[in-house]
């Protein structure tokens, strides 16, 4: 696959924009914009966008009900994981932030949260020279490691490179500002951070404690009874939105978004 490189330009020198307020101002509408192609997309199962496409439906599907769930509880910032890796929650995260950013009266905010890889580079096809862990160590801004896809009301924040140590890094005050800036200045904003799955470290647990509320995907033809159990015993004291069951087969993709459906689906007893 062919990739942009160095996608994001932007003045040097611009100075510490950063207020004193535990605010990280930044405005998505200024971001850069790169055109990712609608081929490169749907070649990386991107499809929320492709009205076309029957599975663009069930996204939208989801979304709204999600949406629904949301804004009845005030929350803006979704965590998305599973218990292990290869689930699709990074899949299901990208389409899920452009659904969003489709609908109206919504903007959305994605954030490649998973620093042991740079999926989102690879999905976007798009190689930024500075991302999150530049902007939570204090090499960037937040607007130098911010970009648009193409996608109108849709922004999103990149991993560079696979980094280690990860949970340390996320806990770090420069982010937990711009979580706080979403939360105060961008009434309309989701942002979806798309997480390790919970078994791979102690990242997504550690993250989930500062988010409002966390997705779980479950891979239907390979997370065990027990995993799932686990997963949720860890994530407790986490408000755990629901689940999505990926991988389904058709019977199965009523299912509802409901957490305690999957706790008795997975259910010894």
């Amino acid at each position: 696959m062919e990739r942009m490189k160095d996608p994001i330009k932007l003045a040097e020198n611009r100075g510490d924009k950063r207020e004193r307020h535990g605010k990280i101002p930044f405005d998505l509408n200024n971001a850069p914009n790169v055109n990712v192609p609608v081929s490169l997309l749907e070649e990386n199962k991107v499809v929320a966008g492709t009205l076309t496409n029957p599975v663009s439906e069930y996204y939208r599907m989801l979304r709204t009900k999600l949406l629904r769930i949301m804004a009845q509880n005030n929350w803006q910032l979704l965590g998305i994981t599973g218990p292990t890796p290869s689930s699709g929650k990074t899949i299901t995260a990208t389409n899920l932030a452009v659904a969003i950013a489709m609908e109206p009266n919504h903007s959305a905010l994605l954030v490649d949260a998973d620093l042991r890889k740079n999926s989102l580079s690879d999905i976007f096809g798009v190689t930024p020279r500075k991302g999150i862990c530049e902007f939570v160590s204090g090499k960037a801004d937040f607007d130098e490691i911010l970009f648009r896809p193409g996608i109108e009301k849709l922004g999103v924040v990149m991993n560079n490179r696979p980094r280690y140590g990860s949970s340390d890094l996320l806990m770090r005050k420069p982010l937990l500002q711009m979580m706080n800036t979403i939360k105060s200045d961008h009434p309309d904003m989701v942002a979806i951070f798309d997480l390790p799955p919970v078994f791979v470290g102690d990242d997504a647990i550690a993250m989930s404690a500062h988010l409002d509320a966390v997705l779980l995907i479950v891979d239907s033809g390979n997370t065990t009874k027990q995993q799932l159990a686990n997963c949720i015993g860890q994530l407790e004291d986490v408000n755990i939105i629901g689940c999505v069951l990926n991988n389904a087969s058709e019977e199965d993709c009523a299912a509802k978004l409901d957490v305690n459906y999957y706790r008795s689906m997975y259910s010894d007893d």
